[in-house]
């Protein structure tokens, strides 16, 4: 019974994957993974600033860490 669940997801899987080779919309595709990251480089900067700062911050805090 399993073996027959998991052929059946299987091939609904590459009907799916054909009907979705066939649409006309090709180019949506890359617009939406270039939309998806930019999306993430945009958060990754607001994240490394953030951080950046507050190590920043920290190495100040010590003691001769600004020079002689």
């Amino acid at each position: 019974m399993a073996i027959r669940a998991a052929l059946a997801v299987h091939d609904r899987g590459l009907r799916l994957a054909a009907a979705l080779r066939d649409r006309g919309d090709r180019g949506s595709g890359v617009v939406e993974t270039i939309i998806i990251v930019a999306g993430f480089a945009g958060l990754a900067f607001v994240v490394y600033m953030a951080v950046s700062s507050k190590v920043h911050g920290w190495i100040n805090k010590i003691p001769g860490s600004t020079g002689p």
